[in-house]
């Protein structure tokens, strides 16, 4: 499927590392930190912009994901997530006549693999090898990946240099000519992100 590394978008994400876990945020102080992997039964109320898309199939989709990286079967956990109404598509990407936007976050549960010393960066170029060649023919959604700044607590506070790393920042958008049809396309994309971060984790990776 489409993927690629947002330059632009990791160029902001470097002006904006915060801490994990967070608290709120100002700019979205309706938000908060919830950790998933010991709360799961609060990820459908917690995720507060799934209100765009309540008693969907897509909603299931995100909660179904949210609930696998957190999950006692995944080394990876999340610590945010965002969605974006439908609106009018402008990108120019896709010629279909609606998109729809979200973002999530993937990392290590192992926070020592995300810290400026561990695996997490190499990792991320292999997973996106790794989406372009699970789908390569599906064109009606696409992966951004950049990289955020974060400050692992559990590893140090902020005079510890071996407590700073980052997470995958990952943001989707999903096209077609009518609501249902965008949403199976993000649908997909969430199968095909969770298929490429088992493979590329266990060493089934896309060839360079």
């Amino acid at each position: 499927m489409l993927v690629y590394f947002d330059k632009e978008q990791n160029a902001v994400a470097q002006t904006m590392g915060r801490y994990h876990p967070w608290t709120v945020t100002t700019a979205t102080p309706d938000g908060r930190y919830i950790d998933f992997k010991a709360n799961p039964g609060e990820i459908r109320t917690g995720l507060e912009d799934l209100r765009y898309v309540e008693g969907t199939a897509i909603e299931d989709a995100i909660v179904d994901f949210i609930a696998w990286a957190n999950g006692p079967a995944s080394p990876f956990e999340t610590n945010d997530f965002g969605l974006r109404p439908l609106r009018s598509n402008g990108s120019g990407v896709s010629s279909k006549a609606l998109e729809q936007m979200c973002r999530v976050t993937v990392f290590f549960r192992e926070l020592r693999r995300n810290t400026l010393g561990g695996d997490l960066t190499p990792f991320a170029r292999r997973l996106e090898r790794a989406l372009k060649r699970i789908a390569p023919q599906f064109d009606q959604a696409c992966w951004g990946w950049a990289l955020w700044p974060h400050l692992f607590l559990a590893l140090g506070d902020e005079d510890d240099p071996d407590a700073e790393g980052n997470v995958i920042q990952l943001q989707l958008w999903g096209w077609g000519d009518t609501a249902q049809e965008v949403h199976s396309n993000m649908i997909r994309a969430f199968a095909v992100l969770r298929t490429a971060l088992e493979e590329t984790e266990t060493g089934g990776e896309a060839p360079a």
